[in-house]
């Protein structure tokens, strides 16, 4: 996620909450920036970017697994565990 630290739509104080709710994910913050940090710092944000797509690896989900995750919820017993595994390891 990247976040600006004077975001007045969404509070930076959301992009905590959301970070520390999704396991794997990484936070990027722009201070001084709002809702729109590409337009603060513009290059930061492509190298942020482009190190984000350089190491992580994409999701292999596949049409079956989306079902099985949707239908079972989280956090339920019924959910597969490389389905669940799958889902906190491509979380960004």
């Amino acid at each position: 996620m990247i976040w600006g630290s004077r975001d007045a739509v969404l509070p930076v104080t959301q992009a905590h909450r959301a970070h520390a709710a999704m396991p794997g994910s990484s936070l990027e913050v722009f201070t001084g920036a709002g809702y729109y940090p590409f337009h603060t710092d513009p290059a930061r944000f492509v190298l942020t970017v482009e190190s984000f797509l350089a190491t992580t690896q994409p999701s292999s989900w596949n049409h079956e697994q989306w079902r099985q995750l949707l239908r079972a919820g989280p956090g339920t017993p019924a959910m597969p565990a490389e389905v669940k595994a799958a889902s906190e390891r491509n979380v960004t």
